[in-house]
């Protein structure tokens, strides 16, 4: 555009510029003849704007001359050496459909190109002919000046454009190439890899979302491992007891009426655990995959508790735990009435199993604006902080020793993560370690009724 503008069309916007400096000169000239007043505003304009006149009547008589250019003014050459070219002049005047003339002529005198400007004006008293004179010649210096320095500009801006782009080239590509080698090691399953930032904004947002992914591909790699060890432990470890047991009933008490129904009800058992174990692992994956749909419905949470309470009765008083249940007479809430009972119940199997030497249990429901929050505090061994983001990760086990877990299959926390991720509600625990924990979760109220208590 640079090019264009300064260079092709400079001279003919400088002579657009000059036609209307002389336009301007002869507007001046023409107010003049109108009103026969010729004053020295008249002069003082042609000098500004470097230009020479002469104006004629239809006799081609001259009449008034303004000369500012001295030897530079093709007219008075014209006038004095060739009268019969002002003549031609007012002809081309006369025949011209605007009233206006204008040529471009060479002044031989002083080798200048020179633009003449001609105009007819027409007054009360006999037309008249004003002719102006102005020099081209500033223009072809100052082309010529401008195109040879943007020669050497356009080749500095070049150069300057070439070694920027292959310095921003380096400084973009560099950390990208490290990116992708680092990319290469993460697929290979090095999970320690770390993409390095950069000072560019979008590439420091890649590398901590690939760090980010590092870190949870490394997790569920660690939790894919330990499920498979604990899987394979709870599986192996029926199984071990079935077969013992078959073996010990095959050789040892198959005539043993009493002995043989012992060990057959413990390998049936065992069978049961089993059992609730790909239960409990088919549910969870069904939940995770949202296979199952939340079948919404407005209940007594009240009622549900106390009779999940009365279901899990005989394992309450087999650990010797005491429940103490704070709740109103009765809360009305919407969600699927089956599945929450289900988080309930893992809740609370979850409290007995790490319930503390006080064996109290404490269920308290309570209300808020527009939600009730349900919680099940025990005063057991509590959880480690940094094991806390994990307890709801399937199969995730604090000890680490994979010990089997008492009347469960090590799932429910999981599954009840499920489904209350399903419901779209908040759920979580607070724990300090060797004080307890306390799991909670919170549940909508019906949308035209609200909850009544005392």
């Amino acid at each position: 555009m640079l090019w264009l503008f300064q260079i092709v069309l400079l001279s003919a916007t400088y002579q657009d510029m000059k036609v209307n400096q002389v336009r301007e000169v002869a507007d001046k000239v023409e107010t003049g003849i109108k009103q026969d007043n010729f004053s020295m505003s008249i002069q003082i304009e042609a000098v500004k704007k470097n230009v020479c006149g002469l104006i004629y009547n239809s006799k081609s008589v001259l009449l008034y001359q303004v000369d500012s250019l001295g030897l530079g003014c093709v007219l008075n050459e014209s006038a004095m050496a060739s009268p019969t070219k002002i003549t031609e002049y007012i002809h081309i005047l006369k025949a011209s459909v605007n009233g206006e003339m204008i040529i471009k002529i060479e002044n031989s005198m002083i080798d200048q190109n020179m633009l003449v400007y001609g105009r007819e004006v027409a007054s009360d008293f006999g037309n008249y002919y004003i002719f102006l004179n102005t020099p081209l010649d500033p223009i072809d210096s100052t082309i010529s000046i401008l195109t040879d320095q943007f020669i050497y500009v356009t080749f500095f801006v070049f150069m300057l454009a070439t070694v920027l782009a292959f310095y921003i080239a380096r400084r973009l590509s560099s950390p990208i190439v490290l990116m992708k080698k680092s990319a290469m090691s993460l697929a290979k399953g090095n999970y320690d890899v770390h993409f390095e930032t950069s000072e560019f904004e979008e590439i420091t947002e890649l590398a901590n979302t690939l760090n980010h992914t590092g870190q949870e591909l490394k997790k569920m790699d660690e939790l894919r491992r330990d499920l498979i060890a604990n899987v394979s432990h709870d599986i192996k470890t029926p199984l071990t007891m079935i077969k013992a047991y078959a073996e010990m009933i095959r050789d040892l008490t198959g005539d043993n009426k009493v002995k043989r129904e012992e060990n057959l009800e413990i390998i049936l058992g065992e069978v049961d655990h089993l059992d609730a174990l790909v239960k409990d692992m088919t549910q969870l994956s069904q939940l995770q995959a949202n296979v199952l749909s939340v079948n919404r419905e407005d209940f007594d949470l009240v009622a549900l508790t106390n009779h999940i309470l009365k279901l899990m009765e005989a394992l309450i008083v087999a650990n010797g735990v005491e429940i103490e249940f704070l709740t109103p007479e009765m809360v009305m809430v919407n969600a699927d009435k089956t599945k929450i009972q289900q988080v309930i119940f893992n809740y609370l199997s979850n409290a007995i199993k790490f319930v503390g030497e006080d064996k109290t249990l404490i269920i308290q429901i309570l209300l808020e604006d527009s939600f009730i929050r349900f919680e099940v505090m025990d005063h057991g061994v509590g959880i480690k902080e940094e094991d806390l983001p994990h307890i709801w990760d399937r199969y995730y086990k604090i000890d680490k020793h994979h010990s089997r877990n008492i009347g469960g299959t090590g799932l429910g926390l999981s599954i009840a993560s499920a489904i209350l991720k399903s419901h779209g509600v908040e759920y979580g625990v607070t724990s300090t370690y060797n004080e307890g924990s306390t799991f909670w979760f919170n549940l909508p109220l019906p949308k035209k009724s609200k909850s009544t208590h005392d």
